[in-house]
């Protein structure tokens, strides 16, 4: 019989793997194609609007036909749209097979989240946690995806993960079809709405990080790349915050604690010296994988279908957050200091908004 957990977890890997592994392409993609560097945006844009489109949908059909036969439908969309890049004959086309992945990657994230609560009932946070660890690793890889683009040539850097993905989503499409109610709580849209501003502080230091490293500290922008990837490795012990989360008895130590940890180690950041740098970005990281692993876990739980709520919450942070990073780079122009006091702030707003929507629905 098919043991979905470890493949779900497999498939989030190298769903996250895709995520992140275009970004060392690019930079050859334009030459190849011809493009202007101001059109380089264009790429991770495409992917995310694709992405956004699919999240509510993906809740809806996974809660009718199975989460698991639609989260490996999204792996397949993912895995092939990614081995099409490498053939891609024009930016155009690959804007196209961008997007269409984004779709796939949305029709996959909260679909396979729901099969994972589902298989776990009384281990939701131990669950989630492991999702994220997952996505981390992933995306830890993908950091260095480059060096395989330099080997292997970019084109079947890009197409050989796909067709890993491709794989795995015919191997859940073979899935037993975890259902629910297709309801949607709209009390989860709370959740979205107090942790946008972590969510989007964390994805402009992840996308960033590395260049401010570079500017201000005077090293390589390989070195600089590993110091922000710490980030990531924080990632790898999701399971175990995860399980934090589950034995807590009071959950508020974990959604207050955890921004407050992150402001901390974000405004002390650009005091410190270059060798305690990695120690903060991994605080700050895995800060907010304890903190968006039980947003996860206290949102699948208040609802009936697990999908719809993690599809809300990750629309809304997409939808929300990601301008954050223009203003990380607009204030990192203007000095050292300035993006990393807003991304403190960011953290600190969530901690206070969390505190507030858990307080309005009387959770804990």
């Amino acid at each position: 019989m098919l043991n979905l957990f470890p493949l779900v977890l497999l498939a989030r890997g190298v769903y996250a793997l895709m995520w992140f592994y275009v970004a060392p392409a690019i930079p050859i993609m334009l030459r190849e194609f011809g493009v202007d560097p101001a059109a380089a945006g264009l790429l991770p844009a495409a992917f995310i609007v694709g992405a956004a489109s699919a999240q509510l949908p993906a809740s809806h059909l996974g809660a009718r036909y199975g989460h698991d036969k639609v989260a490996g439908v999204g792996m397949v969309i993912f895995g092939a749209s990614s081995a099409l890049m490498g053939l891609a004959t024009s930016w155009g086309w690959a804007l196209g097979f961008r997007a269409l992945g984004g779709v796939g990657a949305g029709l996959f994230f909260s679909t396979a989240g729901a099969v994972l609560v589902a298989l776990r009932p009384n281990a939701v946070g131990s669950a989630l946690g492991w999702y994220n660890a997952s996505f981390n690793i992933g995306g830890f890889v993908g950091y260095y995806w480059g060096y395989v683009a330099s080997i292997a040539g970019w084109r079947l850097a890009l197409a050989a993960p796909g067709v890993l993905a491709a794989a795995l989503g015919a191997a859940l499409l073979m899935g037993r079809g975890v259902r629910s109610r297709s309801a949607i709580n709209w009390e989860t849209a709370l959740f979205g709405l107090a942790s946008f501003p972590f969510w989007g502080a964390v994805y402009a230091a992840n996308s960033l990080t590395a260049t401010w490293i570079h500017l201000y500290r005077r090293v390589g922008e390989d070195l600089a790349g590993a110091i922000s990837s710490a980030a990531m490795f924080s990632g790898f012990f999701g399971g175990l915050l995860g399980r934090l989360y589950d034995r807590a008895r009071n959950k508020l130590y974990i959604f207050l604690g955890a921004p407050l940890v992150a402001a901390l180690a974000y405004a002390a950041l650009p005091h410190v010296p270059l060798g305690a740098v990695p120690l903060l970005v991994f605080l700050y990281g895995a800060s907010f994988s304890a903190y968006i692993t039980a947003v996860y876990a206290t949102a699948s739980k208040i609802s009936e279908n697990p999908a719809a709520a993690l599809a809300v919450i990750n629309l809304s942070n997409m939808a929300l957050g990601l301008h954050f990073s223009y203003v990380f780079s607009w204030l990192m122009v203007m000095g050292p200091v300035y993006p990393w006091l807003l991304l403190s702030s960011l953290a600190l707003s969530s901690a206070a908004s969390t505190y507030i929507v858990i307080n309005r629905i009387k959770i804990y």
